[in-house]
């Protein structure tokens, strides 16, 4: 199959995952009251990509999630592309608790996955979100939220949405996507933070956009996953940019733990320099 090609951006956050998962097990292995610690992938791909400008392999975050110096104690692979799952199947090593499955991940997780991660588990978890467009619902950060159990990474996927949703003039963009929207961001509110309503000289509505990208990203930091989902910390996230400036995507970072918080805001300020 064709595997994903992933520029210099894309790198940098799976180093990020990568270093805040060595440190979130590092210390979850010395506490004692915990029966265990769980990664999760909720569009795991194949586990490989290959480097753009090289056309080398490169491991993706499944597979990086495995080489931190102390596993997790349970891994859990979703994507709904079945050749995908057959690939991270093959190359699943033997000796980790792997689970893989197939489907979305919205059904998969709501349904064997966070049921297991209630408060009385005793479990912790560290769950990465990167979705290929808008097809995380929110229900799904909710649900991850009320655990209290699972901190979350978000890739906010700003190309997909300003490519079919956030167009100049929104009028012009199909309901269907702006539905995707309102469905990723569960609310509508994201359209009077991005825009303004008007009539032209024949009459004709529009709705011009005169918000930006960094406008909505704060909109949905403290808006969404700290107001409407709750959790206590949520960093200022990390914008990724292309080589001419055009944004790429957003990373956030959510958690009810001040522990957790303090290590990610340090590693996002660290990787600052070379956005």
């Amino acid at each position: 199959m064709k595997l994903d090609k992933i520029g210099i951006w894309s790198e940098i956050k799976l180093d990020i995952i990568k270093e805040y998962a060595s440190a979130f097990t590092t210390i979850m292995r010395k506490q004692d009251w915990c029966r265990g610690y769980a990664y999760i992938d909720a569009f795991a791909g194949a586990g490989v990509h290959i480097r753009r400008k090289t056309g080398e392999l490169i491991p993706g975050s499944p597979w990086n999630a495995l080489e931190i110096a102390n596993p997790f104690t349970e891994y859990h692979y979703i994507d709904i592309d079945k050749k995908k799952t057959e690939i991270l199947e093959r190359l699943a090593p033997e000796n980790f608790n792997i689970k893989i499955y197939l489907g979305d991940c919205n059904e998969i997780l709501a349904k064997k996955i966070f049921p297991t991660l209630q408060n009385k588990s005793k479990k912790r978890a560290l769950c990465f979100f990167d979705p290929y467009g808008l097809h995380l619902y929110w229900e799904t950060i909710i649900e991850a939220a009320k655990l209290r159990t699972t901190e979350i990474f978000l890739n906010f996927p700003l190309m997909d949405m300003n490519r079919n949703v956030l167009h100049k003039d929104l009028i012009s963009a199909d309901p269907d996507q702006i539905e995707r929207m309102n469905k990723f961001c569960g609310s509508e509110d994201w359209q009077e933070i991005l825009y303004r309503k008007g009539k032209d000289l024949f009459g004709d509505t529009y709705q011009m956009k005169i918000g930006s990208n960094v406008q909505l990203g704060k909109w949905f930091m403290s808006d969404r996953l700290q107001k409407a989902a709750g959790f206590k910390f949520v960093p200022e996230p990390v914008l990724m940019r292309n080589s001419k400036g055009g944004p790429l995507f957003f990373l956030f970072f959510a958690t009810y733990n001040e522990t957790g918080n303090k290590i990610v805001s340090e590693i996002f300020n660290k990787y600052r320099k070379y956005l």
